[in-house]
């Protein structure tokens, strides 16, 4: 019998999201679920609207609630439409931790010389980054506007 090993290479904007997304399916347990409403943007990085950013909303809890994640990825003109991690178009109505990672970003080898400097705050990639969105029933698009990273 030999030994083989596969290897899975995933972008760091991919490793993160499903983290986050087998974290938060364990910890959401058997709650009732809730409504899921429409819910689309635009992301804005130093007032462009940045293509090819991973959005990800993480709802505030509430007791007794089953209050699933939704993400998306930017397309051109920096739209996104969210949907959960299990296929369902929308997200859960009220107040969410906004995350925004960047998939477009260059990542060179270590010790490589410096490259294209990132268009994304690394804080954005944590709830601690503090951008936040509310997502209303019927509300119109929502912008998410972050300053450009600082070299």
């Amino acid at each position: 019998m030999s030994d083989r090993h596969a290897t899975v290479v995933m972008p760091r904007g991919a490793a993160v999201v499903a983290l986050l997304a087998v974290a938060l399916g364990a910890a959401q347990g058997c709650a009732k679920p809730v409504k899921l409403v429409p819910a689309e943007g635009i992301v804005e990085i130093g007032g462009t609207p940045a293509e090819g950013v991973v959005v990800q909303f993480l709802p505030r809890p509430v007791e007794g609630e089953k209050r699933p994640s939704s993400f998306a990825t930017t397309g051109a003109g920096g739209t996104f439409r969210l949907m959960t991690h299990d296929g369902k178009a929308g997200a859960v109505v009220g107040d969410h931790a906004v995350l925004l990672i960047d998939s477009l970003e260059e990542r060179r080898p270590q010790g490589a010389g410096p490259g294209k400097p990132p268009r994304l705050d690394s804080r954005y990639t944590s709830v601690k980054g503090g951008l936040t969105a509310t997502v209303s029933e019927g509300a119109g698009p929502i912008t998410l506007r972050v300053p450009a990273a600082t070299p």
